[in-house]
């Protein structure tokens, strides 16, 4: 799914790429004509909400210290995963979710952090003030100002001048391997990617959780190889046996497991996308495991793109490459990182209100339905 970044005061300085684990979609409702299992494009924000609880001002500073998680033995505090949550909508029913995702990316960002002090790039003290000028400057055009905003979010200027203090760093440590030559090379090596190029694909899913026991999973494995040997024989057809066997709720209406058009940049997947693009048109892929189970992919067309101009789209260029290197580091640290994660509090979302029941009697209402008495 897609990457994402920090909502709120945040926002405004986190690290930029900070990567946002695969599942976070899930803590989103579904776009229309796309079931939470397939493997679709990360959908927009629903319009009811459930917002993490905040703290009454009397006991919010020990709330908020509450620590959640620990990556390598430092702290992911309640107070920070408020403010991660402030601004996205979770539809009720998905809070656990919604928790495990926050703290997933909470851990990659201090990861990042982490290994980025272990470099020790030097950050002069006049970037930060300049940085910290431009935020107090983006707050007022928004009626706001930097020490509410501080205490809002239950930080303290320390915190923000750390903040910029990382992103500064992780933009010397881009800028000292992004040479025009890296950039070429990486350009040469994602033509799909910076080309545009298209690909239709059909699936065929079997729900398997990333956590299941191996047998477990190669259970479902050794399924979809059956099914692969049988479209292969010409026992059966793709569509069919997506139709009969695939745990994707879109495929309800017999699509015969088709996704339709994407591109790499599209937000799908990428286990997903990066097979689909492997294969040459009419080809089954073998298992590709993602967060959503194992799947049986056929790409069914292909649409090259246009020619791509580095000079021009440099930047664009750049902005992946970061976005690729970030997440290698974070593989890579992740390997060897001391990694501990508490339950979700139970008092962390409010509870859901509980729709007032309609009165007995209520003709009026019935009759305001009616499209002949809406005026």
């Amino acid at each position: 799914m897609r990457a994402t970044a920090r909502p709120g005061l945040l926002a405004l300085f986190t690290v930029a790429c900070a990567l946002a684990p695969q599942g976070w979609a899930r803590a989103q409702v579904p776009a229309a004509g796309k079931a939470a299992g397939a493997p679709a494009p990360a959908p927009a924000p629903a319009k009811t909400q459930t917002k993490a609880q905040t703290a009454s001002p009397a006991v919010r500073p020990a709330i908020l210290n509450q620590v959640l998680a620990t990556a390598n033995g430092e702290a992911i505090t309640r107070g920070e995963l408020i403010n991660f949550l402030s601004n996205y909508q979770i539809p009720p029913g998905e809070e656990a979710t919604a928790y495990k995702d926050a703290v997933e990316t909470l851990i990659n960002t201090h990861l990042i952090n982490q290994f980025l002090v272990r470099q020790r790039i030097p950050v002069p003290e006049e970037k930060v003030a300049q940085a910290i000028d431009t935020l107090k400057k983006q707050l007022t055009q928004d009626g706001k100002d930097l020490a509410t905003e501080i205490l809002r979010t239950g930080m303290s200027m320390d915190d923000v001048k750390k903040e910029y203090a990382t992103r500064i760093r992780w933009v010397e440590y881009v800028n000292a391997r992004a040479t025009d030559a890296e950039l070429k090379k990486f350009a040469a090596t994602h033509k799909d990617l910076f080309g545009g190029t298209q690909v239709k694909a059909s699936h065929i899913l079997l729900k398997v959780d990333p956590k299941a026991a191996p047998a477990d999973k190669e259970k479902a494995r050794q399924k979809l190889v059956a099914l692969q040997d049988e479209i292969k024989a010409g026992k059966t057809t793709f569509a069919a046996a997506a139709n009969k066997f695939s745990a994707d709720p879109a495929n309800s209406e017999g699509a015969g497991g088709d996704v339709g058009y994407f591109t790499l940049s599209s937000g799908f997947i990428e286990e997903f996308a990066t097979a689909a693009f492997a294969l040459k048109k009419g080809e089954v892929s073998d298992p590709v495991e993602t967060p959503y189970g194992l799947h049986l992919i056929l790409t069914t067309d292909r649409k090259e793109g246009n020619p791509f101009d580095f000079e021009q789209n440099k930047p664009f260029v750049k902005q992946m490459y970061s976005a690729e290197l970030q997440k290698q580091l974070l593989q890579s640290q992740r390997k060897v990182a001391k990694i501990e994660i508490k339950p979700m509090p139970s008092d962390l979302f409010p509870p859901t209100p509980t729709p007032a029941a309609a009165p007995a009697s209520a003709p009026a209402a019935k009759k305001a339905a009616s499209p002949e008495t809406v005026k």
